[in-house]
């Protein structure tokens, strides 16, 4: 989500010898002649470089989040074959760039989400060319893979099992090795800053669905994930641990922790003048939108703190983070550190969460 997230993420895999996965999505990060990304102006490269000089490899592992065709903004209007090669060639550069692993999502058409035949078919297709290149540069990969868009409710136990047995059999029919993950629906969605899947409201229930799940994915010789974990409470986080679930994705709720932070030192600095235009700059992207609840009654403020880190690579908010950085160092505090520390709180609560 930045670069803050980075560091909080090597702190807290070191202070509690735990590997933590950075799986960044071709959104945040890509090559820069494929759509580059909205994350420090990073590309695929530079994201490495930066974490490999400063974290060792066991603590923070790099991985590609939502690889696939039509997963980048700028192939909206590609045709399949085209979004295809387009995504192979950014999986061949997190290859290239010494990628752990690579998370094969297949689940976005041109137009809306892919047909689960379709889907698969891609999937498959996508998975050997991969292992081959990285075969072909002497590099041992993982993967990760999953075929359908997050809803609020789990998975069919008996409808995953019959999907999930399809996809392997035909991965082992091409003699490719098993992937490590596999994404299920697990109860768990997100929408604005809060958690609205059934694990909310229905936990026993899912956790019901997901130990079917995470029994079938053992039987297989894979592992379950969750995706969309955000802003649970720690109960919820132990539940999905406890029902089977082996990694969890989350993301905006670190970038939202950075925000609010960054809004709450404005304030304490009465830097007004920078908080509204951070505020308005944030809103004016638009990225809070893919997050609004229908019917929402998020005011604007709101809104620009869903989507603030969304502007954390932009100009404007470094000339504004500037000045909020040189009121912080005549108080003779870090900025960074302040953010940092914010980001770590909420990454240490999923770490000692999902340890119990």
């Amino acid at each position: 989500m930045s670069k803050n997230t980075v560091e909080a993420c090597g702190s807290i895999a070191s202070r509690y010898g735990i590997p933590l996965m950075l799986i960044a999505s071709r959104r945040q990060i890509d090559k820069d002649d494929l759509g580059g990304g909205y994350v420090e102006n990073w590309t695929t490269q530079t994201l490495s470089e930066h974490i490999r000089k400063k974290f060792p490899p066991e603590d923070l592992l790099l991985c590609r989040d939502h690889g696939g065709p039509w997963q980048h903004p700028s192939e909206r209007e590609y045709s399949e074959e085209r979004a295809k090669k387009s995504c192979l060639e950014s999986f061949k550069e997190d290859i290239r760039a010494g990628f752990d692993l690579l998370h094969i999502d297949t689940s976005a058409e041109r137009t809306g989400i892919a047909a689960a035949d379709k889907a698969v078919e891609r999937l498959v297709e996508l998975y050997g060319e991969c292992h081959d290149f990285a075969r072909g540069l002497g590099r041992s990969l993982r993967f990760e893979i999953g075929f359908e868009d997050q809803s609020v409710d789990t998975d069919y136990p008996s409808d995953f099992k019959e999907k999930l047995h399809c996809v392997l059999k035909r991965l082992a029919d091409l003699t490719l090795p098993l992937p490590t993950f596999v994404v299920a629906q697990t109860g768990t969605k997100v929408l604005e800053t809060e958690n609205v899947g059934a694990i909310m409201t229905a936990p026993l229930a899912v956790r019901h669905s997901i130990e079917h799940l995470s029994n079938t994915c053992r039987e297989m010789g894979v592992e379950l994930k969750a995706h969309n974990a955000d802003y649970l409470p720690s109960e919820k986080i132990s539940i999905l641990k406890r029902s089977g679930v082996s990694a969890l994705n989350i993301a905006p709720e670190f970038g939202v922790a950075e925000t609010r932070s960054f809004v709450s030192i404005l304030k304490e600095l009465n830097l007004s003048v920078q908080l509204e235009r951070f505020l308005e700059l944030a809103f004016e992207s638009s990225a809070w939108k893919k997050w609004i609840k229908p019917n929402s009654q998020a005011s604007d403020t709101d809104r620009a703190i869903i989507a603030g880190h969304y502007v954390f690579g932009t100009e404007r908010y470094r000339a504004i983070k500037s000045v909020a950085e040189s009121a912080c160092h005549k108080l003779g505090k870090s900025l960074d550190e302040s953010l940092q520390s914010a980001v770590e709180r909420s990454i240490e609560r999923y770490v000692l969460a999902f340890a119990a």
